[in-house]
């Protein structure tokens, strides 16, 4: 199932499957390689992280978002991220070391044009600051709205410039960790969060 689910996660993300399309379960298995069992389980986790949609009778479809719709996600991204970031517990210089390695692993896979591990490991580099919130329950809520924005997020990091720019706003918001600069902190997060409105409706 694990192999299904990452696959077809990145077919969705890479535009292999578009918005609105419908997923032929005995094609997507043969694809794949897998039997129908381990594949519906895969489609089911995919719907409930909201990147396809489950109709009756009908089957799964790759979930289209309306402009409504990216609006509210970016909303609740913006106030829960804002959230989680103002009740950060100040990392140890380890950590600290640690999300600069991960910003310069973004930087190699930009410049190799791997727009997949840039993904990934994009949503590593802010889950481990996320994760110095206590506000667990709004760290659940985050992850969940992640994997709904994830292909947008993925429509700006397919862009060489943009993931640049990206790797350069990940620069500010450590330097203003590592000063343990609460008000730095939320601009520079900010700053990163609006950088993505001329390229995308919703991004990271």
């Amino acid at each position: 199932m694990d192999r299904a689910l990452q696959r077809m996660r990145v077919m969705v993300l890479e535009g292999t499957l578009s918005p609105g399309e419908q997923i032929r379960q005995q094609e997507m298995a043969e694809l794949l390689g897998v039997s129908r069992v381990p594949l519906r389980e895969a489609l089911n986790v995919m719907a409930e992280q909201g990147l396809l949609t489950h109709r009756p009778h009908s089957g799964y479809f790759v979930s289209k978002r309306s402009p409504d719709e990216v609006r509210q996600i970016r909303r609740m991204l913006e106030l829960m991220e804002s959230e989680a970031m103002a009740t950060i517990a100040w990392p140890s210089a380890a950590l600290v070391k640690q999300l600069r390695a991960l910003n310069q692993q973004m930087r190699d896979a930009s410049v190799a044009h791997d727009w997949i591990r840039l993904m990934h490991l994009n949503r590593d580099f802010h889950f481990q600051i996320f994760g110095l919130s206590p506000e667990h329950l709004i760290l659940d809520e985050l992850r969940r709205l992640w994997g709904l924005a994830e292909p947008l997020f993925a429509q700006k990091l397919a862009h060489p410039e943009a993931a640049e720019k990206t790797v350069l706003e990940h620069d500010a918001l450590i330097d203003a960790i590592e000063a343990k600069d609460r008000a730095a902190c939320l601009n520079a997060l900010n700053v990163h969060r609006n950088s993505s409105v001329p390229a995308l409706s919703a991004g990271r």
